[in-house]
């Protein structure tokens, strides 16, 4: 009974040790590098609707610069995540179908995109007036990005996050039934050793056996350690993937949609044809990442200003949902609630910017709306967006952090009590064979 209770406890710590490789090695930095690969998709398609709309206007030179900046990064950032989750699609079959469409897209955008860019370079035209075979192609390209590559993407994010989701319900859930069984086969040897101490007092005439005696102790020890292990394991992985991970998971997705709703702003500025379609598609993904039910583009601003007052006046009154309505309703670390107001302030200024945008574009002063679109100077659109996107990722950043640290918790934990519950259960068992002997050699005799 001992060895069998020493073999179940060590075999379920090497098995909590491997998950903790699963979940913060393999599976957390999956989910992420899809995300990651979202964003680059949507801001590589910003960047290119930027650059065919800057057209050749010198007085936006800047702009273009920055432009074709980002346009280069956001292509290594794709093909880079690209390649990790080729990698590790293994195993998934979810994951690789998203990520086959991924592939299969890709190659197609980049063809349209490309012949789109180079028609516009050789048309020279002034910023607002593009070149409209460069457009035309624009279109192919940004409709093959919204109809397949993202929602592909999207497929890839939620895949690696379905698979982090079963290992933590499994294993919580394989946790949870340790606990039980530990206390029960602890309990039925205990109630052995206690009984074999009678039994020996009894037929030998021996008050007390010291080695069964430290034995039993030794075991209330083991049972008392494997069991609060496990309790302290599952409460370890629930904090680094409800407290924080959630949190990291929703955030992640707003940042990457708030990209996509960036790409928006410049598509119906460069496209006036489609101007409804890309304006429908900012209110859209606004109400993904802070939805408020009812509520128009004409009526966001205000209704976002009650919801944020309701709020201020008390925290847990969160009346918004989307993304920032997980985040709101689970402020978990410190600094995490200073962090999120401040993305939710910033995120105020970036929608009242858009309508500005909006209102220059109707009133005809389409070579304002489209500096003031993509200015990164202080007032400008572009300059909102960016520090949104700032207090955006520190408030991932405090959430990222407590996920490492409850990965580290639960890693140390273990290194720290294995030695002793195979310690206590080794001793334990040598001390039942110790215990015995002697009254079995008296029994021969």
């Amino acid at each position: 009974m001992a060895a069998v209770l020493g073999a179940f406890g060590l075999s379920t710590a090497a098995g909590a040790q491997s998950i903790w490789s699963t979940v913060g090695d393999r599976q957390a930095p999956q989910v992420l590098d899809a995300t990651g690969l979202y964003q680059a998709l949507t801001d590589l398609d910003a960047q290119s609707a930027n650059l065919i709309m800057f057209g050749s206007d010198s007085s936006l030179s800047s702009q273009r610069s920055a432009a074709l900046s980002a346009y280069t990064a956001d292509r290594t950032t794709a093909d880079r995540d690209l390649q990790r989750a080729t990698l590790d699609a293994a195993g998934n079959a979810a994951v690789q179908r998203a990520l086959a469409d991924v592939l299969d897209g890709m190659g197609r955008y980049q063809d349209l995109d490309g012949r789109a860019l180079a028609l516009n370079d050789a048309a020279h035209r002034p910023a607002g007036h593009s070149d409209a075979a460069a457009v035309a192609e624009y279109r192919q390209a940004t409709d093959l990005m919204r109809t397949t590559l993202l929602p592909a993407a999207d497929r890839l994010v939620q895949a690696n996050n379905d698979a982090f989701d079963s290992t933590y319900d499994a294993e919580r859930s394989l946790l949870g039934s340790a606990v039980w069984w530990t206390v029960a086969m602890g309990i039925a040897l205990l109630a052995a050793l206690v009984g074999l101490q009678v039994w020996l007092a009894a037929r030998f005439r021996r008050v007390i056996n010291p080695a069964l005696a430290a034995a039993t102790l030794l075991v209330v020890v083991f049972t008392g350690l494997a069991g609060s292990l496990w309790a302290d394991e599952r409460e370890h992985l629930r904090y680094a993937r409800r407290d924080a991970f959630d949190s990291v998971v929703a955030l992640s997705r707003a940042r990457a949609v708030a990209y996509d709703a960036n790409a928006d702003e410049s598509r119906y500025l460069l496209d006036p044809g489609r101007a409804a379609q890309y304006r429908d598609a900012f209110e859209a993904k606004s109400q993904q990442i802070l939805a408020l039910p009812g509520a128009s583009i004409t009526t966001y601003d205000s209704a976002l200003t009650t919801a944020v007052t309701a709020y201020q006046a008390n925290h847990s009154d969160v009346r918004f949902g989307g993304f920032y309505g997980t985040e709101f309703r689970n402020i978990t670390f410190p600094g995490e609630r200073a962090a999120a107001e401040q993305t939710l302030a910033a995120y105020q200024v970036y929608e009242r910017d858009d309508r500005t945008i909006r209102a220059l574009a109707d009133s005809g002063k389409l070579d304002q709306a489209i500096a003031y679109c993509t200015s990164y100077a202080p007032g400008a659109s572009n300059a909102a967006f960016t520090a949104h996107d700032t207090a955006l990722q520190k408030v991932i950043a405090i959430n990222t952090t407590a996920f490492d640290q409850g990965v580290r918790d639960g890693r140390n934990e273990l290194s720290a009590r294995i030695p002793l519950l195979a310690a206590s259960i080794g001793l334990a068992l040598l001390l039942c064979l110790l215990g015995v002997r002697p009254r079995l050699a008296e029994f021969r005799r």
